[in-house]
């Protein structure tokens, strides 16, 4: 009786044991992150190359030898300022004959011009008309009146016809001299205009204000459309242009303030965002971003490297979580915590995202743990055990 007690015994307390055992089995395995101070997360940074606001590549419109270099590298011009000149004898031809066409077209257009207001062509025909009507006039009364002949009547209405032909005709001349030579003004000016630019064209000037950086003739050498000459930049300030991946292009916005260290001068400055290309690239998915410097550089930093860093004076304040933790359902946005051995359900209100992390700006403390993955999905106040913390 004493052996079946014992055995009852041993037989109740390994049953025990395996109950233990199979309870710490249904626990479910989870990792975790703390959250944490936006001042301890890695601020959002982008690296790219500071360049001029503009460049300019001049490439001569004529073609010929160049007779004179009038710039040379270094210099800071004025938009129209010379840069080099091209051999212009046979423009500056061309142009005279030019001119001296227009002028003759312009003194035909007026002398037409005059003789329309002076009416000079028509007034002959127009008193000749006046008066073969006033003579019809009269023979058509004798001619009722029987005094003078149907031959005398016939003669003096093909007086009338004719003298209002010729009158048409005279008009009509007139019109047409002025027409005339108003289009041939208009080609004379059209053709000293081209020939105006063709000599213009011969001296190479800025399109804009800056610095020449670049002058890639000599004098005696001969160029055309298809060498670029010289290179001005537009060095009235900087930029610099950053890529930014598609979640986190939410958070750049146009005229956002941001920093600028430019590590090889040991030097911070200013500068805002001023440009966000509309659509990614197909290929990357990243956005053009552009970043107007705001202070000038003690230094010249055209080429330089620049790192880029999003101003954000809420960060100490406030929560931030990783992204992937947060889960949604009809209610909205919740997180698993972990409170002691148990998984908590959480709603949360989000924020801003920064990088791989989201802000939470009611829900959560800093410090407090939530559940990144789990090892099978998750019930309010289900039993776990943390692998790791993260």
């Amino acid at each position: 009786m004493k052996k079946i007690t014992a055995v009852l015994m041993v037989t109740a307390m390994l049953s025990s044991a395996l109950a233990g055992c199979a309870g710490a089995g249904k626990q479910t395995e989870v990792t975790v992150a703390a959250a944490k101070e936006g001042k301890d997360l890695s601020a959002m940074v982008w690296q790219g190359t500071v360049e001029a606001l503009s460049s300019v590549d001049i490439i001569p419109v004529a073609s010929g030898k160049v007779t004179q270099i009038l710039a040379k590298e270094g210099d800071h011009v004025e938009a129209g300022a010379p840069l080099f000149q091209i051999d212009n004898q046979d423009a500056s031809l061309q142009l005279e004959q030019a001119k001296a066409s227009f002028q003759s077209a312009q003194a035909s257009y007026d002398s037409a011009q005059k003789a329309n207001q002076l009416n000079s062509v028509v007034k002959p025909a127009q008193i000749t008309f006046t008066t073969a009507s006033n003579n019809f006039n009269r023979i058509k009364v004798l001619y009722e009146s029987g005094d003078v002949s149907q031959a005398d009547y016939e003669a003096a209405k093909a007086q009338v016809d004719v003298a209002q032909v010729q009158l048409q005709a005279a008009q009509n001349s007139q019109t047409t001299t002025t027409e005339v030579t108003k289009a041939q003004l208009e080609s004379a000016r059209a053709t000293l205009n081209i020939a105006q630019k063709r000599y213009d064209d011969c001296m190479v000037s800025s399109p804009i204000k800056g610095l020449v950086t670049k002058i890639n003739v000599e004098a005696g050498q001969t160029v055309s459309p298809q060498i670029k000459a010289a290179t001005v930049i537009d060095d009235s300030g900087k930029k610099v242009e950053i890529k930014v991946a598609d979640m986190d292009i939410d958070q750049v916005k146009a005229g956002t303030e941001v920093q600028v260290n430019l590590q090889t001068l040991g030097e911070n400055l200013k500068g805002s965002i001023s440009d966000i290309s509309a659509v990614s690239d197909s290929s990357t998915g990243m956005f053009l971003v552009t970043v107007t410097l705001g202070e000038e550089s003690t230094n010249s930093a055209i080429g330089l490297m620049a790192d880029i860093r999003l101003s954000d004076n809420k960060e100490e304040k406030s929560v931030y979580i990783p992204a992937k933790s947060v889960q949604t359902d009809d209610t909205g946005s919740y997180v698993y915590k972990a409170a002691d051995t148990s998984a908590v359900k959480v709603p949360v209100t989000l924020g801003k995202k920064k990088n791989a992390y989201i802000e939470v700006t009611q829900g959560l403390s800093t410090g407090d743990l939530v559940i990144l993955q789990s090892s099978k999905p998750l019930t309010d106040g289900e039993k776990i055990s943390i692998l790791t913390v993260k």
